[in-house]
């Protein structure tokens, strides 16, 4: 066991103590990550070969985290492991293969900082920072459970980690994470969807069905923002219009979103029924199936407000 008078944060402090030397697993190819697992599967059988039998049954993933970051801290680690990508790329295959501490985080709407810093009513903001704080406490628990350790700086390192060797392999879904930042971002600066054939449009709304096929009700919109931003090479997606066409394909085919803005003459309603109905609301969702709108199919009578193209 352990000398427990050592504090595992010392160990994590350390180990973290380099980490501004990262370049996110870009530096480690395929083969030397095949490597790196081959490491891992020698240091968990000298592991199993030390514990006795009794030791075998109290022995838990907390133990075997605390000897890992006792490992990797050790200065003769060096001689395997050389840099911190490398190390950290080690502690993930040991500790947390399946990447629990990213996948949970994904599954969960917690308010970032910044969020909540926006909210000018006081009993409002006291109220999110309190449900921001249970939200992490829930998210702390459920990795705790599956792994037996909780590492918040291990998030970034295993979002890298998908991202570099299974972000284009495996599409995810079932996400409710914030996330839309960035798709408002580019929908912000789209001009129009003129860069988007007919025929490919019809490619993409082919491609939209296959994947809606895959879920059991349809993409809701952190997860279809995850999958056209972060997944757009496994999806063949080749420039910002295709992506944004995608999410709208994925989220709201019938338009649905413009149809609430044009039988609503108040904002505060549109923005409360495309809350309660998509879970998301931003102004330039509304201004985005606009420019789709007109694009690919001008003849829709999205309500009875629509200017359609043959009017």
């Amino acid at each position: 066991m352990l000398p427990y008078f050592i504090p595992i944060e010392l160990y994590r402090k350390k180990i973290y103590s380099t980490e501004k030397a990262s370049r996110r697993f870009l530096d480690i190819t395929e083969d030397q990550l095949e490597e790196i697992e081959k490491k891992v599967d020698k240091k968990r059988a000298m592991m199993d070969e030390d514990i006795t039998p009794y030791e075998m049954r109290k022995t838990d993933k907390l133990d075997r985290y605390q000897k890992i970051l006792q490992y990797l801290t050790n200065p003769m680690i060096h001689l395997e492991l050389k840099t911190f990508d490398e190390k950290m790329a080690f502690m993930i295959k040991m500790c947390d293969p399946n990447l629990v501490t990213y996948r949970e985080f994904l599954k969960r709407r917690i308010l970032s900082f910044g969020e909540v810093c926006k909210v000018q009513d006081k009993d409002e903001r006291i109220r999110l920072i309190r449900e921001r704080e249970q939200s992490l406490s829930d998210y702390e628990a459920a990795v705790r459970e599956q792994i037996g350790f909780y590492d918040p700086k291990l998030l970034r390192y295993e979002e890298a980690f998908f991202k570099r060797y299974y972000g284009e392999k495996e599409l995810i879904t079932g996400i409710n994470a914030n996330n839309q930042d960035s798709l408002i971002f580019r929908a912000k600066f789209l001009k129009d969807f003129d860069s988007v054939s007919d025929e490919r449009y019809q490619e993409l709304t082919d491609l939209a069905q296959s994947l809606l096929a895959l879920v059991p009700d349809k993409f809701n919109t952190s997860s279809a923002t995850y999958s056209v931003l972060e997944q757009k090479k496994l999806l063949g997606l080749k420039s910002t219009a295709e992506q944004l066409a995608l999410f709208v394909l994925l989220v709201d085919s019938e338009l649905d979103m413009l149809r609430i803005y044009e039988e609503e003459s108040m904002m505060p309603i549109i923005k409360e029924r495309i809350l309660e109905e998509f879970g998301y609301f931003n102004t330039e969702l509304l201004t985005l199936e606009r420019k789709y709108h007109e694009r690919f199919c001008p003849d829709k009578k999205v309500s009875v407000w629509t200017k359609v193209k043959n009017d």
